[in-house]
């Protein structure tokens, strides 16, 4: 496969607008009456790329996009995984679209008409058709709760909310100017701590690319409340982001091998892609590189582990990373791995397309 082949990841919607992509209801809505004939497949399909699990003690309906008939996905019950194809869901060969959970009581008796509060999960999903890399998404078990929490998203980006830590876990992800959100979590006396990454297309190397906090105290400390027992808490997150600066280089990992293979941090940490990934099939995997704040920073300690005892790990050279750069990085068994330079990130345009609005 030709190096253009693997930094295509949206090359069949580069050209579709983001605008619009706050909606929920789609162009096909749904009455409660046929929401709640909807034939729902709770069981494994064979095929599917996707695992989702649902650590939230109800039964969710997923959707790829817009809530209606037409973008279910399936369920997943409460406590419980599924693995899904949604190939059939998407017409296009590369792109990216919404994964949103409803709870199926919620669904069956409101169809399309819900709020935007119902919806009690989204989250990116970036897929290639051409590729049989596995996406691994975890509903977590705050979600759902008795407290709430409203948050607002004034970009044309997604943004994804995390909790804990810069890179914690996802509790939802917003679409392009999608406001007034309310988000359903477990009570916490602690409260919780919110943090912002906003994902927007790279048109130079047609991917997406993340603007993550960098610290602690980029976060919004916040105790969402029980209706009744007080105000319920908006948080705003900045509608620009300071500097708009990416502080990562892109990865894309070549495995050029017949084996699945993992790649390490000094021979310890396995990182995980963009896909939720560590064991990486052969093919290619994309993963975001931490450059500390950085605008450029050697890293050495980067490996490819084949999983088969020390002797045979695969060291990759030092090597000067530049944040907004895409790198392609190769694992070839007997070789040195080689690291290729490719675009930096075209920020011109912070949108991002997203199919089945």
């Amino acid at each position: 496969m030709k190096v253009r082949n693997f930094v295509i990841v949206l090359a069949a919607i580069a050209v579709l607008l983001a605008a619009g992509c706050g909606s929920i209801s789609g162009s096909q809505d749904s009455s409660a009456r046929q929401a709640a004939k909807a034939d729902v497949k709770w069981t494994n399909d064979a095929t599917g790329v996707l695992t989702v699990q649902n650590d939230v003690n109800e039964d969710l309906i997923l959707f790829a996009g817009s809530i209606n008939n037409r973008n279910i996905l399936g369920g997943v019950n409460k406590l419980a995984s599924r693995r899904i194809n949604f190939f059939d869901k998407v017409s296009e060969s590369s792109g990216t679209f919404l994964l949103r959970a409803v709870k199926e009581s919620v669904y069956r008796s409101t169809g399309s008409a819900l709020k935007s509060d119902d919806i009690i999960f989204a989250t990116l999903i970036v897929f290639d058709k051409s590729s049989s890399a596995q996406i691994n998404i975890n509903i977590q078990r705050i979600l759902g709760g008795s407290a709430e929490i409203i948050l607002n998203n004034d970009t044309n980006m997604a943004m994804e909310i995390r909790t804990d830590q810069p890179n914690g876990p996802v509790v939802t992800t917003l679409a392009p100017m999608e406001r007034n959100k309310k988000v359903y979590m477990d009570p916490n006396p602690d409260g919780y701590t919110f943090f912002p990454v906003y994902r927007f297309y790279d048109r130079a190397n047609q991917g997406i690319r993340s603007i993550t906090a960098q610290s602690l105290a980029d976060g919004r400390f916040m105790n969402p409340v029980i209706p009744g027992q007080g105000n319920i808490p908006v948080v705003h997150f900045d509608a620009t982001p300071s500097g708009f600066f990416s502080p990562f280089a892109t990865l894309i990992i070549a495995n050029e091998s017949s084996e699945a293979v993992f790649l390490t941090m000094r021979g310890a940490t396995r990182l995980t892609s963009q896909n939720g990934q560590r064991a990486l099939n052969p093919g290619n995997h994309t993963f975001e590189l931490n450059l500390e704040k950085q605008p450029k920073l050697p890293i050495g300690g980067l490996s490819f582990d084949p999983n088969k005892g020390a002797a045979q790990i695969v060291n990759i050279p030092e090597y000067t990373y530049e944040a907004e750069y895409t790198y392609r990085v190769s694992f070839r068994p007997g070789a040195v791995p080689s690291v290729t330079r490719l675009q930096k990130a075209d920020t011109s345009s912070l949108t991002i397309p997203l199919l089945n609005e």
